[in-house]
């Protein structure tokens, strides 16, 4: 014997595969209801469901010590990227991004963290080219806590 909701759900993901696509038969599958207005892609060729065309995300891990910073990735795409940062060392430091070359202009900044805290900083980066990642704390820089991450259309390939 069928259970009864067992049909109707059936039913709602064939009527939601004929109104709106897989999409919405998933969501019919897993509830067992027929998905929100918002869900369902709009008719015509090339639709979309709402939400699926967010700008993609580079990961970008980086580890800070005494005194150097660590770009787990040395090349990234034009675009947002977030940069990982763990403090590994025994010192509190701070993280900048400054570009691209000659390094002028701030694009973002992670405030101090203690050692063996994390942190997450997202920038965007539209433009090709060199950019520094630095801690500005004390003397830190100039004792040899900088990287480049470079920013390319190829990257990656």
């Amino acid at each position: 014997m069928i259970p009864v909701l067992a049909v109707a759900a059936a039913g709602a993901a064939a009527a939601a595969v004929a109104a709106g696509g897989a999409a919405a038969a998933a969501v019919v599958a897993a509830n067992g209801a027929a998905p929100p207005a918002t869900m369902r892609p709009a008719a015509g060729a090339g639709a979309r469901v709402l939400g699926a065309a967010r700008s993609p995300v580079t990961s970008v891990g980086v580890a800070e010590r005494e005194f150097r910073v660590s770009l787990y990735r040395v090349r990234v795409r034009p675009g947002f990227v977030k940069l990982n940062v763990r403090n590994f060392g025994e010192d509190t430091h701070d993280l900048v991004v400054r570009g691209p070359h000659p390094f002028v202009r701030e694009r973002g900044r992670i405030v101090e963290l203690r050692a063996g805290r994390r942190g997450t900083l997202r920038v965007r980066l539209r433009r090709e080219g060199r950019y520094a990642v630095v801690c500005t704390l004390a003397d830190h820089e100039a004792r040899g806590m900088r990287a480049t991450l470079r920013v390319s259309r190829s990257a990656g390939r």
